[in-house]
C-alpha cells in the first residue's frame, strides 16, 4: 500500500477522534498533513529520529491536552510507547544531537538512550567514539552499570591529555564556561540598568558603582573569547589583542563595555537616561536577546519607549538587588540563562575521545564581581566535557 493510501486510510480511521474532540476542518487539514509526513517517514537515520520526536511535540500543542497518543494510534497506526520514546529522544538528547548524528547512532539505540541520565549519556558517547558500532546491548550494559560487556577505560584529566584531543577538551571547557560567565555578567549589568530607568532621578554615581567593575570584567571576558593575540605592530616585544572589525556589532559591544568600565567616562546626568535607553539596553539585548535571535544593533531613539516598558516590567516584578549580584526575579518574557546559552552555543561541539575526569560545575558557582573580590581565588571548576547544555531536570519518557 502506498504512502498516500496509508494516509487516507489513517485519516478515515481518525474521523471518530476528530468528531469526539470537535476538531475544526482547518486544524484537521493541518493534522492530516502532519500524519502524511509521519506515515511516510523513513525513520532510518539519527536526524530522522530527532525530527520525528520534534514533530510529535509540535502536534501535541495543536491537539487537546493528553490526546496526542490516541491521535497517533488512530491516525498514524503508531503505538503509544513509540510516541513517548520519540518525544523522549527529542527532549532528553537534544543537547547531544550533533555528536550523536556524527556518530550515526541508530534510532533504536537512541530510544534506549533516551531514558539514560546525563552521566550515562556521556559514558555511552565516550564508548561509541572508540567503537565501530553502538548496539542496544552496549547501552543497556552501561545503563545497568555492568562491567562485563563494557570496556573500562582510565579516567583522564583533560589538562593532562596531549595532542588535538586534549586541546579540544580544554578549549571546550574555556568556551563553555567563559560564555556562561560572560552571559551572566551582561544580564547583571542589564538588570541594574532596567531597575534604574523607571526612577524619576537616576543617581549616576550609584548606578556606575554597581556596574563599572562588572562591565570591565565582561569586556575582558569578551576579549578572551573572541580576539586573537599578536605582536604589537609598532613593538614586536609587546603582545597585544587583535581588534574586532570596525563598526561591527561586537566591536560596538566591546566599546560600550569599555566605556561602562570607567565611572568617569559615563555621560553627564542630563544625557544619562537617553544613553541608557537608546544605546546601552539595545546593545545588551542584542548580546543576550530577550526574544528572538540577535540582529545587528541599530541605536535609535525610537526604541526608548520599549526599553522603558521593559524597565517598568522589571520594577513591577522584582525589588532592587541588595548586592552587586543580579536579582533572581526576572521579567516573564525574558529567556532563562540556559535558553540564552543554548542560543549562543548552538553549533558548538568539542568532539573528544577518552574518558576525561572533569567535575560537574554548578550554575551558581560563578560569583558576582563583589563576591569574587570578597574571597580568595580558587581554581575554576570544570564541567563534564560533553555537557554543552545540562538538562535542568531528570530525563523522562512521559508524554
Amino acid at each position: 500500500m502506498g504512502i498516500i493510501s496509508k494516509a487516507a486510510a489513517s485519516a478515515h480511521r481518525a474521523r471518530p477522534f476528530y468528531e469526539e474532540h470537535e476538531i475544526s476542518d482547518e486544524l484537521k487539514s493541518v493534522l492530516e498533513e502532519e500524519a502524511k509526513h509521519l506515515v511516510g517517514a523513513r525513520r532510518r537515520s539519527t536526524e530522522d529520529a530527532f525530527e520525528e520526536g520534534e514533530r510529535f511535540d509540535r502536534i501535541a500543542t495543536l491537539l487537546p491536552e493528553g490526546t496526542l497518543e490516541k491521535w497517533a494510534v488512530e491516525c498514524c497506526g503508531y503505538t503509544a510507547r513509540h510516541v513517548r520514546t520519540k518525544r523522549a529522544v527529542h527532549r532528553n538528547l537534544q543537547a547531544y544531537k550533533e555528536i550523536l548524528v556524527a556518530l550515526a547512532v541508530g534510532p533504536t539505540v537512541l530510544g534506549k538512550m533516551s531514558a539514560a541520565t546525563p552521566e550515562q549519556v556521556e559514558q555511552i558517547i565516550g564508548f561509541a567514539s572508540t567503537h565501530d558500532r553502538l548496539r542496544v546491548q552496549d547501552v543497556t550494559a552501561i545503563m545497568s552499570g555492568s562491567k562485563e560487556d563494557v570496556e573500562e577505560k582510565p579516567e583522564l584529566d583533560p589538562y593532562d591529555v596531549g595532542g588535538p584531543d586534549g586541546l579540544k577538551a580544554i578549549i571546550g571547557i574555556k568556551v563553555r564556561d567563559g560564555m556562561k560567565s560572560f552571559v551572566r555578567h551582561i544580564e547583571e549589568i542589564r538588570t541594574h540598568v532596567l531597575e534604574a530607568l523607571p526612577k524619576n532621578n537616576i543617581v549616576k554615581k550609584d548606578l556606575a558603582a554597581k556596574i563599572h567593575l562588572t562591565a570591565r570584567l565582561a569586556n575582558r571576558e569578551l576579549e578572551s573569547l573572541v580576539q586573537f593575540v599578536r605582536p604589537h605592530p609598532n613593538d614586536r616585544h609587546t603582545m597585544t589583542s587583535t581588534e574586532l572589525p570596525a563598526k561591527s556589532g561586537w566591536e560596538k559591544v566591546s566599546r560600550l563595555l569599555y566605556k561602562m568600565g570607567s565611572e568617569t567616562s559615563w555621560p553627564d546626568k542630563a544625557e544619562l537616561r537617553t544613553w541608557l535607553e537608546t544605546e546601552v539596553v539595545p546593545l545588551l539585548n542584542w548580546v543576550v536577546p530577550e526574544k528572538g535571535d540577535p540582529v545587528r544593533p541599530e541605536v535609535k531613539a525610537d526604541v526608548a519607549a520599549s526599553v522603558v516598558a521593559s524597565a517598568n516590567a522589571v520594577a513591577d516584578t522584582s525589588a532592587p538587588a541588595k548586592t552587586s549580584a543580579s536579582p533572581k526575579a526576572k521579567a516573564s518574557s525574558r529567556p532563562s540563562l540556559e535558553e540564552n546559552l543554548a542560543r549562543l552555543t548552538d553549533g558548538f561541539a568539542a568532539i573528544m575521545t577518552g574518558d576525561f575526569k572533569v567535575p560537574a560545575s554548578d550554575d551558581d558557582a560563578i560569583p558576582s564581581v563583589a563576591e569574587a573580590l570578597a574571597k580568595p581565588e580558587k581554581r575554576f571548576q570544570r564541567p563534564a566535557f560533553i555537557d554543552k547544555i545540562k538538562p535542568t531536570s531528570p530525563p523522562t519518557t512521559a508524554a
